[in-house]
């Protein structure tokens, strides 16, 4: 090699120890002859010269290692790794235990603190990863259940009282949610859902009159003692042709507020309309504005 590559190459530390990492891919036997030869002819006092040596030079860290250099080292630290017995494996769970047991009052601030924060990072991923393992591991599930039922049980009064002043909180914002909720089943499949209340009102027939006579008590208190006679009711299906108000159907024809009792209406013949059944049900607490525009946006939709 010219001396002034040489020389270049030790200028450049990147090119010097790539030419010494090339040289001993070459050479790789040869040196390793010689260094045990060297080994074996050393005196004690050579070896005690080498060892105060390798203590006073720097080792370099891990991570500023070349690649290569540091797949080497770790090749050879899984030779040098004497794989261990069941009893040893067990002893150092043991002595790990037993060290934690000593230091867990001293260490579970910390580690809390680590787990707190680290779930605070990953929320998404570890709820995700729960989800997908109590899925799957019916073990895991099964832990889970076993330990949500008796943290319930220990704490029984607590969560009972903790749910009460939630749902105090936000009794409106979960209405409405249950509200969507339903309206979504419903709407996959409206046979299903009147099936079941139509089996619900059978199993039980005394809440369900009772339902019905608390809801009819709320409507006389809403309506604040007013209601339409019979005549005007009559006369109102006939200036209407007994025909819906909202879509023109004949059929199950039935009195619907234009402003709901619920919303300050009044029982009065000048706050009802004649509505279908199908669309008394569906204006549910609309006002009449409110349900016609719905009406109208969904014939434009269609359209």
């Amino acid at each position: 090699m010219p001396e002034w590559v040489f020389g270049m190459a030790y200028r450049d530390p990147e090119a010097r120890r790539a030419y010494e990492r090339r040289y001993y891919a070459e050479h790789r036997d040869k040196i390793l002859a010689r260094r045990r030869t060297r080994r074996a002819t050393r005196t004690p006092e050579q070896r005690r010269r080498d060892s105060e040596r390798r203590k006073r030079r720097p080792q370099p860290r891990r991570a500023e290692l070349a690649p290569e250099r540091l797949e080497l080292i770790r090749a050879r630290d899984r030779a040098r790794k004497r794989p261990m017995s069941e009893a040893r494996r067990a002893a150092a769970r043991e002595a790990t235990r037993r060290w934690y047991t000593r230091n867990k009052v001293r260490l579970r601030p910390d580690r809390r603190a680590k787990d707190r924060e680290r779930y605070a990072d990953n929320r998404g991923s570890v709820l995700s990863a729960k989800r997908i393992r109590y899925a799957t591991d019916r073990v895991f599930a099964e832990t889970i259940r076993t330990t949500n039922r008796g943290s319930y049980q220990r704490n029984r009064e607590r969560w009972r009282d903790s749910r009460r002043r939630y749902y105090a909180e936000h009794v409106e914002e979960l209405r409405a949610r249950q509200r969507q909720r339903n309206r979504q089943k419903y709407a996959a499949d409206p046979r299903a859902w009147l099936d079941y209340y139509k089996r619900w009102r059978e199993r039980n027939l005394e809440r369900a009159r009772a339902y019905v006579r608390v809801a009819g008590h709320k409507r006389r208190v809403a309506s604040a003692g007013t209601h339409f006679t019979f005549a005007e009711w009559a006369a109102l299906l006939e200036r209407y042709e007994g025909r819906c108000a909202y879509c023109g159907s004949t059929e199950r024809i039935e009195a619907d507020h234009r402003i709901p009792l619920c919303r300050g209406g009044s029982n009065d013949i000048g706050n009802i309309l004649p509505a279908c059944r199908s669309c008394n049900r569906r204006k549910h607490r609309k006002t009449e504005a409110e349900f016609r525009g719905l009406v109208g946006r969904e014939a434009t939709s269609r359209g």
